[in-house]
């Protein structure tokens, strides 16, 4: 009888014990900022950036992609978009969907790491002024000089870049003709380490990153950033100074 009391007492004790097991329940801390880079680089677009940036050191992101579809724009507004890049303590990945062109070119280099879709191009990143024009060669050596600069920053080869804005320097595998830019493909940009992967979309490269479910913070411009980006568009700020004057 003693030992069927105490039989007993042990199993109310493991029972009791069953509520009071605590549950673990498999969650996620990570978080992803998605930021578009669309149309054309003008400095409206910076301030969009640095707004998206700003919030994502406060929201402690583990990850900020860049989803760029740009033909080009304004050098000097890929530059600044550049340095901003540069000073983010947050990982930074560019995804090329499905052009980063010209100054686009330039702000992709400058992320930590680069995927692509499957037609993505990067490339044809010669200077012209708004007439269509080549640049003079002063403008056009400092702007070499920078594509190197932003390849080299994360161990890219330089050449590379250089070829994307200089027709002079000679890489038949990868060129169409004699005197032409180079533009790579998604997978001649793996093929020379301009790029990480292949991805059909943004849950794709971060699955390849090892994400497990993060939360996904997705940037988009307000009305007033529109209208910034708007009237310092390259191909507009000449429409308003002839209206102007």
């Amino acid at each position: 009888m003693r030992n069927v009391k105490l039989m007993s007492y042990i199993w109310v004790l493991f029972i009791s014990c069953l509520f009071f097991v605590p549950s673990f329940t498999a969650t996620s801390n990570e978080m992803v900022y998605t930021v578009p880079i669309h149309d054309n680089v003008e400095r409206g677009l910076y301030a969009f950036l640095e707004r998206a940036f700003e919030e994502a050191q406060q929201k402690e992101a583990n990850l900020i992609v860049l989803d760029v579809h740009t033909p080009g724009g304004e050098i000097a507004a890929a530059a600044d978009i550049a340095k901003l890049i540069d000073a983010q303590p947050i990982e930074t990945v560019a995804y090329v969907n499905t052009k980063a062109h010209s100054a686009g070119a330039l702000i992709a280099l400058h992320a930590d790491e680069i995927y692509m879709t499957g037609d993505g191009t990067m490339g044809a990143a010669a200077v012209i002024d708004q007439a269509g024009n080549a640049a003079a060669q002063k403008v056009n050596s400092a702007w070499i000089a920078q594509m190197r600069s932003a390849a080299e920053l994360h161990d890219r080869d330089p050449q590379y870049a250089q070829a994307m804005a200089d027709v002079t320097l000679n890489l038949p595998e990868y060129r169409a003709g004699e005197n032409a830019l180079l533009t790579l493909s998604a997978k001649e940009a793996i093929k020379v380490g301009y790029a990480e992967g292949i991805a059909p979309n943004i849950d794709s490269i971060l699955a390849q990153k090892g994400y497990s479910d993060p939360t996904i913070v997705s940037m988009q411009t307000t009305f007033a950033e529109d209208l910034a980006r708007f009237i310092t568009n390259p191909i507009i700020v000449p429409l308003l100074l002839s209206l102007a004057s």
